[in-house]
Formats: C-alpha cells, structure tokens, sequence
C-alpha cells in the first residue's frame, strides 16, 4: 500500500511537471528563477548587478541563487540601516561587493523618504522595500506622514559606478535586477547598452506610468530581447545567450 502511494504520488509530481512544461510553451508562461537555474548550474560563474538591493534577502529568491553560484557582482542599497543589514548577510562571500550608494543620472546627494525603522511594526513586512524618492510613493500605500522620515544619501551615475567598482568585466555581465520604486525608467536609461550587454535584465515596472513602460518594452525589443512579466516585474532575455 505504501509503495504504491509513493509511486502514485511521484506520478502526480510528473502529470503536474508536464502540465507546466505544456503551458509555459503554449502560453509563454515563464519563471525567472526557473531560467536562471536552468542557464547558471550551481557553482557556475555569474556576474551581476542589483539596484535596490534592501537587505539582500527580504522579498526575493536572488540571494539563495546567487550564494551557490561563482557570484561576482555589485549590491547596491543607499539606505544605512538596510545596507549594513546587507553587509552582514554578504560577509562569507567577498566577491560580492556591497555598495552604499542611490543612482541617479546627476545627483551626487539625493532625499529619500521611507518608513522610519521605530515605526515598521505598524505595517506590513513588505513596507520596508517601499522607500522612494517621492514621498507619494509611500503616502498611497497609507503610510501615516508621521511614519514618514528622509534619508540624506550619496548618489552617482551607473557608468561612473561600473568604472569605479565592478569587479568583473562589464561586458561579462549576466544579470541586472532594479528595484526602486518608481525609478527604474531612469535607472535603466542610464546604461549605456552599446557596452553593458547583460543577457537578463529585471526592473520593477508596475510604478512606471504606461507611456515609461511602453518605451522600456520597446527599447528592450529594438535591441532583441524577449520581455515578459512576472508579479510586478518585467523580464528582459537575451534569447540567443539565455534558454527559457
């Protein structure tokens, strides 16, 4: 009895594989974590760049892939309290770089509102990767004003950072992730793509306005990407470097 329970439970797992493999041809349903895991076997190099990094481990499966990959790459969070969480939780792996810092095209000083660490308890976990330069940002999700405090940070443009600190050659680079909260059009407009040539790209695109969103897509699609969407996010390949 027991046997064939175990073998009818194997023979779900495989009905239910064939059904996913079935849909994500059919319907272009992908998963990024999937097509990383697929194209990067654990232990294989992997060269990135993650923009609005937080803690590195709240609100995203990045950091587990990246720990059992060859990772280089660069962490970037401007926010004190989230980076020296983020420095902790990258200090057993010294090639991958945790960066203090907000981009931004020509601002070396930049404001950014988040909720004030005292007053998290309030809200939601997720309230702690909403920190953004505009204030509405956080005042359409209910933050109370009160909750609201600014954050003077250091800020510099992404060809001056990839200069300064990448530690791998650019054009090496496989992954860029971006994350910040309603700026991921002009953190994206600032790479140069005629030299940075990632085979994926990540951005944040549900708080982009359509029009920014529109002419994302269609960058991305003159220079030969896939795109497709996932949760919040939308996904760029590089179809001949990357198997979905």
């Amino acid at each position: 009895m027991k046997k064939k329970i175990i073998k009818n439970y194997y023979q779900i797992l495989e009905f239910l594989h064939r059904i996913k493999t079935y849909l994500e041809k059919k319907y272009g349903y992908h998963s990024l974590e999937r097509i990383l895991k697929k194209n990067y076997k654990k232990g294989e190099l992997f060269n990135f760049i993650q923009v609005g990094a937080n803690d590195g481990v709240s609100f995203d499966f990045l950091y587990d892939f990246l720990v059992n990959r060859n990772s280089y790459g660069l962490v970037i969070e401007p926010i004190k309290s989230y980076f020296e969480q983020l420095k902790y939780n990258y200090k057993d792996f010294p090639n991958i770089q945790p960066l203090q810092l907000a981009l931004h095209p020509t601002e070396k000083k930049i404001s950014i509102y988040r909720v004030d660490d005292a007053q998290l308890h309030k809200y939601p976990e997720w309230v702690k990767g909403i920190a953004s330069f505009d204030k509405q940002h956080l005042l359409k999700f209910n933050i109370a004003e009160n909750n609201i405090i600014t954050e003077i940070v250091d800020a510099d443009n992404f060809n001056n950072i990839i200069e300064k600190e990448i530690p791998f050659n650019i054009q090496d680079i496989d992954y860029i992730q971006v994350d910040t909260e309603g700026f991921d059009y002009e953190v994206i407009n600032m790479i140069d793509f005629g030299i940075v040539k990632p085979k994926i790209v990540k951005y944040e695109s549900v708080n982009l306005s359509a029009d920014k969103q529109a002419e994302l897509e269609k960058l991305f699609k003159t220079m030969g990407y896939y795109l497709f969407k996932e949760d919040s996010d939308t996904i760029a390949i590089n179809r001949k470097e990357i198997k979905l």
